[in-house]
């Protein structure tokens, strides 16, 4: 039989031919074609990945986003689609090499949670995107008030996401909310398109889902795991965790008995609960795991890398392997390709038990496998479920009964339970309704744009506020607070280092501090909020908001390996440095890496440390001293500075290799080392290197041209390209950036600093100025669209901007109340929409950014 396009292509990635349903998936996606997804757990839903990239080369979505509810789970689909780039990039001479040509580059994003800057993937339109990220990180990005994202960014998000771009939304049971707010953007002009995905409830209009039909159920591999047995027995028990921790203990020691059960899993719906069974567990000597959504991404790629590898589907199974036990909260219901020999679960309701049951026997290999379900009695409402517990309770213990003392969680035997007894219905929240008002206030960012609480779009009334980001470093541990920011703006917080947690419980942490560590207002303990460069401070837990990057000094505790752990009061390991490396490794050397030495932060260089610091010290002591005695230490400080570097190029792990034309530069607690690169300050790019105007202009219009080739607003793009930094040329400007006023005199107009030598008070520029509004004076132009994007090109104007200090500085009017800049603004909203107006906003900053990193590359003599 002769396989279709999309059999060639799944096969010749995974080695097996895809399921009939998956092949009909892909060939709607080619066509542009949505429906919702209704297959069981176990029978490749993730696939949908595959068919999206395979449909994009036959012209569907640029931008596919992958939208789960467990921030574990993002990177086990991250996992997914970074083997299935990865086989495309290696493969571009084989089979499907027509294919790869037509998909072109192609990039990953991981997107669990949000911190400022660390956001490089969004500067490339022409790439096909796969994104895998949570509704926060979504929603509020598309609601152009994005978490972790400095609001000059905001609308630069907006507009990636809302181009050209397929949503698939899994568990689509639990994300109704978000499901309702997406279609009021589809109406609205943002140019999405919906997958909604579920393994357990009908969805919306069956008549456009698909799911199993004939030619599924007569494949054999699906027939063997839907025929599976999964008999499960049920057992109340307290309501207490404790009580719940003794059954569970007593359930795992019955299993362990049977010699074909080696590979367990306990799931429960709280992590503190999970956390309690792991430290008991791990007390009686028992090899075991524990998986919360509560991790670092650092840690959880490392934590389920060696989990999979115990329990991965599809592993050989043999009398002696160890016995492993994880111990999981809701985390694994989806997305996660385990299999375990036994299953214990704490009751939950029947969707949720339906996906944690789906990692029992996941391929059917054992046949006939054995769980529990554990009820708590006498509980009034749980944390998590609310009052849905009871009914789905007495549903189990009435299919029991019928059944002679278990419940067969099998795929085929649990469709038989439902058709003779449908389920206790699930309640879900509705979303907030979204008005044109809401929209017209949300699409105002930048500077004193208004604070909005999303959570009633993005899940529905009554729903928990959004995560916060929590980043521990050690090199604060030594330093007073004041000194904080200056430390972390030397190297900002990564995505990868942050721990996603619900706001409450970040506030119920740092209101528990013992009295030393407060900070003498009563108000719990210090943290540092991080909302880029222009916007960080220092504030006490009441003053957190939903989304915040928090960075705390690693002596506070809070976390270890496994994850949060709020009793903890050990220092937290430092993660800033392996990320760095990380990123550096995966992205090439053109972005900057700080290597900190200062007080905290010695361990990082292991053995070394006490020679590194004595020579570090050193080195400070020299620079002490010349600027106490102003005393000529050049020579001295030149040895002092290659000793270190020699002693620094001796340690493994390439830390040195990272930098490139080092520098050194103060830290509170000692120094820094920074390579040369690519850094990102607040709404501008610098690069370190001068660029003269014109060349610059030059560059970002065959950006423009480069990634828009067939857009209907090309022609303004390209405009707007060659003429947006012309505010520049203000004589201010230019002292500024050539550092002295004698070459800035003798030209050429510089668009790009080698470095800001002189303060701008020194370079006589007055406060708030913007050289975009600038521009519009240099240049006039009568396009109101190539106006726009002009003034908007570091997310300023989006209508409102910061008043300047001088109201006769070229464009300092355009910032006023008075002036007709809002009416602009609302008259260009009104034309193109919100999102089509962040779209075009989106392309020329990613041109401006594109050349600036090309020009970066480029060696002196080049410049400018």
């Amino acid at each position: 039989m002769t396989l279709s396009g999309f059999e060639v292509f799944y096969q010749a990635i995974h080695g097996y031919r895809p399921f009939p349903w998956q092949c009909r998936a892909a060939e709607r996606l080619a066509r542009r074609s949505t429906f919702g997804v209704t297959v069981p757990s176990g029978l490749g839903k993730s696939s949908l990945l595959d068919a999206a990239v395979w449909a994009a080369a036959h012209g569907a979505w640029q931008r596919i986003v992958f939208v789960v509810a467990r921030h574990l789970m993002v990177d086990a689909v991250h996992k997914h689609a970074q083997r299935l780039v990865q086989y495309l990039q290696e493969n571009r001479d084989g089979p499907l090499a027509a294919m790869c040509k037509r998909l072109g580059e192609l990039q990953v994003v991981h997107l669990p949670g949000g911190v400022f800057g660390d956001d490089d993937w969004v500067l490339y339109p022409e790439r096909l995107s796969i994104v895998l990220t949570t509704v926060d990180q979504l929603g509020s990005r598309l609601l152009f008030r994005g978490y972790g994202v400095s609001p000059q960014r905001w609308s630069l998000h907006a507009g990636f996401f809302s181009d050209d771009t397929l949503i698939v939304v899994d568990e689509a049971h639990l994300n109704r909310p978000f499901l309702q707010t997406l279609a009021v953007l589809q109406g609205t002009g943002a140019d999405l398109s919906v997958i909604p995905v579920t393994a357990t409830s009908n969805l919306d209009g069956p008549e456009k889902c698909l799911s199993l039909d004939e030619r599924d159920f007569v494949h054999d591999i699906v027939q063997l795991r839907r025929n599976a047995s999964k008999r499960v027995r049920l057992q109340e028990v307290g309501a207490s965790d404790q009580e719940l921790s003794r059954a569970a203990l007593l359930a795992l020691a019955n299993l362990r008995n049977h010699p074909e059960v080696r590979k367990i899993a306990l799931v429960v719906n709280r992590a503190s609960t999970a956390r309690t069974l792991f430290e008991q567990i791990r007390a009686r000597k028992v090899d075991c795991a524990l998986l919360t959504e509560r991790m670092r991404p650092f840690e959880a790629d490392r934590l389920a890398n060696g989990v999979f590898h115990e329990v991965r589907a599809g592993r050989h199974r043999y009398a002696s392997d160890r016995l492993f036990v994880v111990i999981a909260t809701h985390t694994i219901e989806t997305g996660s390709d385990f299999d375990f020999d036994a299953l214990i679960s704490e009751c939950a309701p029947l969707s949720a038990l339906r996906q944690r049951f789906g990692r029992l026997d996941r391929l059917g290999q054992l046949g006939q496998s054995q769980g529990w379900v554990l009820h708590r009695s006498g509980q009034k409402a749980d944390l998590v479920y609310g009052d849905a517990l009871p009914s789905v309770w007495a549903w189990l213990m009435a299919r029991a009964a019928e059944a002679g003392g278990y419940v067969d969680f099998g795929l085929n035997a649990f469709d038989q339970s439902l058709a003779t007894a449908p389920a206790p219905a699930e309640g879900y929240l509705h979303a907030a309704t979204l008005l044109p008002s809401h929209i017209q206030i949300l699409s105002q960012t930048g500077p004193y744009a208004p604070e909005v609480d999303l959570t009633a779009w993005l899940h529905g009334h009554g729903h928990q506020v959004a995560d916060v980001i929590l980043i521990w470093r050690d090199d604060l541990s030594p330093l007073p607070a004041e000194d904080w920011i200056t430390a972390v703006a030397l190297l900002p917080p990564m995505l990868r280092e942050g721990l996603p947690l619900p706001a409450p419980a970040a506030r119920r942490f740092l209101n528990s501090a013992d009295s030393e560590d407060r900070n003498g207002t009563g108000h719990g303990r210090t943290v540092l909020c991080w909302r880029g460069p222009d916007d960080v401070c220092l504030i006490t837990p009441e003053d957190i908001r939903p989304g915040d990057t928090l960075v705390l000094p690693a002596h506070y505790g809070g976390c270890d390996r496994w994850g949060w752990a709020p009793e903890s009061a050990q220092p937290v390991q430092d993660l800033a440095d392996a990320c760095q490396l990380e990123r550096l490794q995966a992205a090439g050397a053109a972005h900057r890496f700080t290597l900190r030495l200062a007080d905290g932060h010695w361990p990082m260089v292991g053995q070394a440390a006490r020679t590194i610091e004595t020579q570090t010290r050193i080195l400070l002591q020299l620079q002490q001293q010349r600027e106490e005695e102003e005393v000529e230490l050049d020579a001295a400080l030149k040895e002092a500075y290659l000793d270190l570097l020699a002693l620094l190029a001796q340690l493994p792990g390439g830390l040195v290799s990272a930098l490139r034309d080092p520098r050194i530069e103060p830290h509170p607690g000692g120094l820094v080392i920074r390579g040369q690169g690519i850094e990102d300050l607040g709404d501008l790019i610098e690069t370190g290197r001068p660029v003269s105007l014109e060349r610059h202009h030059r560059n970002v219009a065959r950006w423009a041209e480069t990634l828009s080739p067939h857009h209907p607003q090309r022609w303004e793009l390209v405009q707007a390209a060659g003429a947006h930094d012309a505010g520049k040329a203000e004589v201010h400007m230019q002292v500024l950036l050539h550092g002295h006023p004698l070459p800035a005199a003798c030209g050429p107009a510089l668009a790009k600093s080698a470095r800001h030598s002189l303060a701008l008070h020194q370079a006589g520029l007055p406060r708030g100025f913007r050289h975009e509004f600038a521009s519009l004076v240099f240049e006039p132009m009568e396009n109101p669209l190539v106006r726009h994007l002009m003034a908007t090109h570091h997310g300023q104007g989006r209508p409102w901007s910061k008043s300047c200090s001088d109201s006769s500085a070229p464009g300092a009017g355009f910032a006023a109340l008075q002036g007709h800049w809002l009416q602009h603004w609302n008259d260009l909203c009104q034309q193109y929409g919100p999102w089509r107006l962040a779209q075009l906003e989106w392309r020329l900053r990613a041109a401006d950014a594109r050349a600036t990193m090309e020009e970066a590359l480029q060696t002196e003599e080049a410049a400018p």
